[in-house]
């Protein structure tokens, strides 16, 4: 009875699994054919020109996919239409700043394009570009004036007070070059510990949220557009290289406060280099210490530091301040003149210069108090 009775189950068992592998003919064959009819119907939606992927995925296609990448246009203060056109046409904003220029100069807009931060798209509209330059559509931002002149310690110290970008982070990011693209000098780039000197000073805009970092990126950025076109090759005709040059402009801004002389002050600072005089600039000093104001005294004057320049010969190895273009021109393009010393003469800042000693201390006792 055990036996047959399993036998039976044995003979169950495989009927059924015998009808149960008939059952799937049906489905695989309805498998196949819709494959199949799937096939023809892909087939003729193409040789019709329909991206049937693209629409299917359309439903849920991006901001930037649907106007191209975004892009990040800052226009600063001062900006002439001509130069926003091809900032415009640089990023890939829009085909052609001459079609831009046109647009505006149509409309009686071309001065009164507004500056800020703009988030717009590659390949956008002119006129659109245009609608919001005019509108000041910006993204919300605000606006940092970084002065000519300052040591990144004093800019640090602006930035503390006005209490929106941290003025020790910025101070420590200034001497992390690594972590940046250091703009070119010249036709290099050089190699550098601290990023003093290359932090172009002028007015920026920085979206809200916006740190240190940012605004090192953008004043590095702004001295490679502004400095690209000055005079370089002046360099080896004066001795030095062009990052020398922008140490010899650094000084030219600490001394010179009126426009006309900081050429004079170039002349001087070359005249003595060449003589193998120290250059004794006592804002080097002031520098070495960190003290901008108030006198400086006979122990700041004798400071062991490679940029007392009252005492070392040469040029200090690093800029000490963040020279604007006038001032590296004048390092570019010095006066034509023997002068060997100079000293304030009024309390405007006007200096007399002379290359006579004599001339110069009669003229030093005659200065007015600092």
């Amino acid at each position: 009875m055990t036996d047959r009775g399993d036998r039976r189950g044995d003979a169950n068992g495989m009927w059924a699994g015998r009808q149960k592998r008939r059952s799937r003919w049906p489905a695989r064959v309805a498998i196949v054919g819709g494959f199949l009819i799937f096939l023809i119907v892909a087939g003729i939606l193409a040789d019709k020109g329909v991206d049937w992927y693209s629409n299917r995925s359309s439903s849920t296609t991006t901001t930037e996919a649907a106007h191209g990448p975004s892009v990040k246009v800052v226009v600063n203060p001062g900006m002439t239409a001509t130069e926003i056109g091809r900032l415009l046409e640089e990023k890939g904003v829009i085909d052609s700043s001459s079609e831009f220029l046109d647009l505006v100069k149509e409309r009686g807009t071309e001065d009164s394009l507004k500056p800020g931060i703009y988030s717009l798209y590659e390949d956008q509209q002119a006129l659109d570009v245009v609608d919001m330059l005019e509108q000041g559509s910006a993204s919300p931002s605000f606006k940092l004036t970084i002065p000519e002149g300052l040591a990144v310690g004093q800019i640090a110290a602006i930035l503390t007070d006005g209490g929106t970008i941290s003025g020790s982070s910025y101070e420590d990011l200034s001497k992390e070059p690594a972590e940046f693209f250091v703009p070119k000098v010249g036709d290099s780039t050089p190699k550098v510990t601290t990023l003093e000197g290359l932090l172009f000073p002028s007015t920026y805009y920085l979206l809200e949220g916006d740190g240190a970092t940012e605004l090192i990126g953008a004043q590095l950025a702004a001295f490679a557009e502004k400095t690209a076109s000055l005079p370089w090759q002046n360099a080896k005709e004066l001795g030095l290289t062009p990052y020398e040059i922008v140490i010899v402009a650094s000084l030219i801004e600490k001394e010179a406060s009126i426009a006309e002389e900081r050429a004079k002050v170039a002349a001087v600072i070359y005249n003595r280099l060449k003589a193998d005089m120290t250059l004794g600039i006592d804002a080097t000093v002031r520098y070495a210490v960190n003290k901008w104001t108030g006198s400086l005294t006979t122990k700041d004057l004798e400071t062991d530091s490679p940029y007392n320049t009252r005492v070392m010969k040469g040029l200090p190895p690093t800029p000490i301040a963040n020279p604007g273009l006038a001032a590296l021109k004048a390092a570019l393009e010095p006066a034509a003149v023997d002068y060997l010393y100079y000293v304030l003469s009024d309390t405007e800042g006007h200096h007399f210069f002379t290359a006579s000693y004599d001339e110069f201390l009669e003229a030093k006792d005659k200065a007015p108090k600092q």
